[in-house]
């Protein structure tokens, strides 16, 4: 059923195009990607004053928010494999996603928050190089991509699955200092305006 599912999908010549066009660009922005943080690394940022962080002790919560992230992805990723929409509309929802991050970290040069701790993600990290990056701060892309999965769920009880996947890794990346309060608000924002965009993009397949 799903093998008939996709064969009949691949064989609208739209959304062929549609898949080709998403997959394109997302391979653009992954070559362009660790050559923009290696440019925003190299500049000098702005140090807020945190109220929040200054109240939490930073400790190491890489492994749980790891976890999380990457379990919600795969779970993602599964039901995308029974419906081809799920994965052209988060395929176009990331690259906007990226986009905008892209941006906004550019115009909101900010250092990283006293007492960061080194986020452990390999997969994440495979894609921005080898290095760490501690300046793309304006906003949690950690965060937003949660949220942007959950707003391109078809049901509530999937999207308050992973809604509340987001909420707890907005609260580990403010414990890990890896990121300010502001950073992970926006994140719960930015998503909103973005995946309305994505589904336009991809009508009549979402």
């Amino acid at each position: 059923m799903t093998k008939m599912l996709w064969s009949q999908y691949l064989r609208n010549k739209l959304f062929r195009n549609k898949l080709a066009g998403g997959l394109l660009l997302l391979v653009l922005l992954i070559a362009f990607l660790p050559y923009y943080f290696a440019f925003i690394e190299a500049r000098k940022g702005i140090v807020l004053n945190d109220l929040v962080l200054d109240f939490i002790k930073s400790a190491n919560v890489s492994i749980p928010t790891f976890i999380i992230i990457w379990s919600l992805c795969l779970w993602y990723l599964f039901k995308g494999f029974k419906d081809p929409t799920l994965i052209l509309l988060i395929i176009w929802g990331f690259n906007l996603l990226s986009i905008s991050r892209i941006i906004s970290i550019y115009l909101v040069p900010l250092e990283p928050p006293k007492d960061l701790i080194e986020l452990i993600d390999p997969i994440t990290n495979s894609f921005y190089g080898a290095k760490f990056i501690t300046k793309d701060l304006f906003f949690s892309g950690h965060t937003a991509t949660l949220v942007c999965l959950a707003l391109c769920l078809k049901t509530k009880r999937d999207q308050l699955i992973v809604f509340t996947g987001a909420i707890t890794v907005g609260i580990l990346v403010l414990i890990q200092h890896v990121h300010y309060t502001i950073d992970v608000i926006a994140a719960f924002v930015f998503p909103f305006l973005i995946v309305p965009v994505a589904k336009r993009i991809c009508a009549p397949f979402n």
